[in-house]
Parts: C-alpha cells; sequence; structure tokens
C-alpha cells in the first residue's frame, strides 16, 4: 500500500473516529450525569459532559487510525 494511501486513511479514521468519540462522549457524560445527579449550578454538568467529550475524542483520535490501517492491513492479506 502506498505511503499517501495510508496517510489518507490515517487521517480519515482520525476524522472519523474524533466524530464517534465526540458522540460516544456525549451520551456518556449526560448518561454519567443522570446518574450520579450531578447538579446543575453554575452549569456544572456541562463542564462533566464536555471533559467526558473531549476525553473520548482524544480517544477517538488515537484508535480511529489504528483500526483503520489495522483492517487494510488484513484486507490486503487476504
Amino acid at each position: 500500500m502506498p505511503a499517501a494511501r495510508k496517510l489518507g486513511l490515517g487521517l480519515l479514521g482520525s476524522l472519523v473516529g474524533a466524530i464517534l468519540g465526540g458522540i460516544l462522549g456525549l451520551f456518556g457524560g449526560l448518561g454519567y450525569t443522570e446518574l450520579v445527579a450531578i447538579s446543575g449550578f453554575e452549569g456544572y454538568s456541562g463542564y462533566v459532559v464536555v471533559f467526558w467529550m473531549l476525553g473520548a475524542i482524544l480517544i477517538g483520535i488515537v484508535v480511529g487510525p489504528i483500526l483503520v490501517l489495522r483492517r487494510m492491513r488484513r484486507a490486503g492479506q487476504r
């Protein structure tokens, strides 16, 4: 696989991973605030949800390209 294709797929994996991570982080943070009954005083629950989202986005940025490139390598071996 050419290096430019690997780079492009890696960047695409990062973008998709960040988007999916943000969505999952949003729902995870909202669920956490409801489960633990975090107070909405002065927007504290919003800070918690943003923290979850940013963490999930960072994880998605790292994991996305790894999964895409691993899958492409398996597809190339067949």
